[in-house]
């Protein structure tokens, strides 16, 4: 029995893109949806944690996001510590 408002997450769209990267104090992180941009921090790991640790948590926290199982494949970025992901939907998705 919907109210016929559109849920926050219909609103973002879908996620295209990821920004990770490391921060002196934490690991920083950006989704940018078709609708919208979700941007933040990661509470876990730690900032000298390794890049694949971050990673996958900033997966966690973008599946969280979307609502649904997202594959990220990861590329170095230009910069030391930074990554970024192209997001496609898991097959069946």
């Amino acid at each position: 029995m919907g109210s016929g408002r559109k849920h926050w997450r219909d609103r973002l769209g879908t996620p295209k893109t990821f920004v990770l990267y490391r921060t002196p104090d934490a690991w920083r992180c950006a989704v940018y949806f078709s609708g919208g941009i979700v941007d933040g921090h990661l509470a876990e790991p730690s900032a000298d944690s390794e890049s694949g640790e971050a990673q996958t948590a900033a997966r966690a926290k973008a599946e969280e996001l979307a609502g649904r199982s997202l594959t990220i494949s990861w590329e170095a970025g230009d910069k030391p510590g930074w990554w970024t992901g192209t997001i496609t939907t898991d097959a069946g998705e």
